[in-house]
């Protein structure tokens, strides 16, 4: 007997995952393990041989993946520069004096870093954890979950953030009006985060009053405020420079993708980073800008995009979505969608363009319109806590990579509190749905 779409994409999909966990218990390098999902992915829908060639292609001559690519080959490499250089270090050493907290300071970097919408975000803050735990008594497992969660406290309501600019595009509304409702999201994060992964470090492994010793740092203790920020010049050309070339683009150039102006700011940080750490790294640039990490981390890249192109050539989403009409059943397709469409590809863009025309046409369908805030706040909850769990994940890729940490293993550190993310979502658009407001 033929079984229904939705329960044949639900099958395809344990499948699928099983191979991938099967593969990841066995210490398969993970572009390897994505690849094997991809041709496995493939044969399950139908996609023969045949086919492939046009979805690589089409990939590979993308340009608005070729410019990811540049971008995370970009942040490697400044990342490289101002590690190679100590300037992370010293950013971290000279703030450490003004901020005494030393929880605060192992959240803080990531959270701002986390304020940037690019893709692999993650490895800007890296150096930062690890120069700010220098002195601290924290395992590698430790840096990559504070680095990871708290880089990622903002996703759910910051109006930057290309997918929330997407929601908003879909719902025919204003950020501010989508942000009204979603911000307190960011809070519940922030709390989650600090409850499950601040917590649980000893206050005698933060040693707040030992001396910073990480490569690189000023530690005689004469660096003023302003010396210290001038180390995260790189930052600021970074994020001042994105808004000045988009600016310009906008005018001169709108048919150029939004990425290009991003790259354009990369480029110019990592000039400036060269610049102040010339005569400071130990290594030369050529061998940071083509180490063997860049290649692995590119490769990853691919493999990661090829499984989301095979996966929405499949139709496994979009099947998933052929279910009868009914309050109980919009309800759980509203999770179940936007959850699957996250873990699938990883991206928050993805998930909403993936799920939310199919969640947003079924409540039309149902004529459930007026409960459209809660419906919308348990579709965004979900698909983030969905991507966020994602070992398709670019930031919890290349956060494992730079702490040569397991993804298995942090991967199940992160269950408890993206579920509690998950029950904190639900009851705040369960509030939204006692309180009766509407858009």
């Amino acid at each position: 007997m033929e079984l229904a779409p939705a329960a044949a994409a639900s099958l395809k999909l344990i499948l699928i995952f099983a191979l991938i966990i099967a593969l990841l218990k066995f210490h398969v390098r993970l572009w390897l393990t994505l690849a094997a999902a991809c041709v496995f992915a493939a044969l399950l829908s139908g996609l023969w041989p045949g086919s492939w060639p046009g979805i690589i292609a089409g990939l590979l001559t993308d340009g608005d993946f070729l410019l990811l690519c540049l971008m995370i080959w970009l942040m490697l490499l400044l990342s490289g520069v101002q590690d190679a250089g100590g300037q992370s270090a010293r950013l971290v050493d000279g703030l450490e004096r003004y901020l005494r907290n030393p929880r605060f300071r192992l959240a803080l970097f990531p959270a701002l870093v986390g304020l940037m919408p690019m893709p692999g975000g993650a490895l800007f803050s890296c150096p930062m954890i690890k120069a700010a735990a220098g002195h601290m008594n924290l395992s590698d497992e430790q840096k990559t979950l504070l680095n990871y969660w708290f880089r990622h406290i903002w996703e759910a309501a910051w109006p930057l953030y290309p997918g929330y600019l997407l929601v908003s595009s879909l719902l025919g509304l204003s950020i501010t009006t989508l942000w009204r409702y979603t911000f307190p999201l960011v809070f519940l994060a922030c709390g989650i985060g600090w409850f499950f992964f601040m917590r649980s470090i000893a206050p005698e492994n933060l040693a707040e009053n030992a001396p910073f010793a990480g490569p690189g740092a000023e530690t005689d203790g004469g660096a003023s405020l302003g010396a210290a920020l001038l180390n995260a010049l790189p930052l600021a050309v970074t994020l001042l420079g994105a808004v000045f070339f988009g600016i310009l683009m906008d005018i001169f150039l709108p048919e150029v993708p939004g990425q290009a102006a991003f790259s354009l700011s990369l480029l110019l940080a990592v000039a400036t980073a060269f610049f102040q750490c010339r005569g400071k790294m130990g290594k030369s640039l050529a061998s940071l800008a083509f180490s063997g990490n860049m290649l692995n981390i590119l490769f990853l890249l691919v493999a990661i995009f090829l499984f989301k192109d095979i996966i929405r050539a499949s139709g496994i989403v979009r099947d998933l979505g052929e279910v009868d009409a009914g309050g109980v059943m919009l309800f759980v397709t509203c999770m179940v969608i936007p959850f699957i469409s996250g873990l699938l590809t990883g991206l928050m863009v993805a998930f909403v363009g993936l799920s939310f025309p199919l969640v947003l046409g079924y409540v039309q369908h149902a004529g459930l319109q007026e409960y459209l805030v809660p419906l919308v706040i348990v579709s965004l909850v979900s698909g983030n806590c969905g991507q966020l769990l994602s070992p398709m994940h670019v930031c919890l890729v290349v956060t494992c990579e730079f702490f040569k940490t397991d993804l298995s293993k942090i991967w199940l550190k992160l269950l408890r509190p993206i579920s509690v993310l998950l029950l904190a979502g639900l009851s705040w658009a369960l509030a939204m749905f006692a309180s009766g407001v509407t858009f």
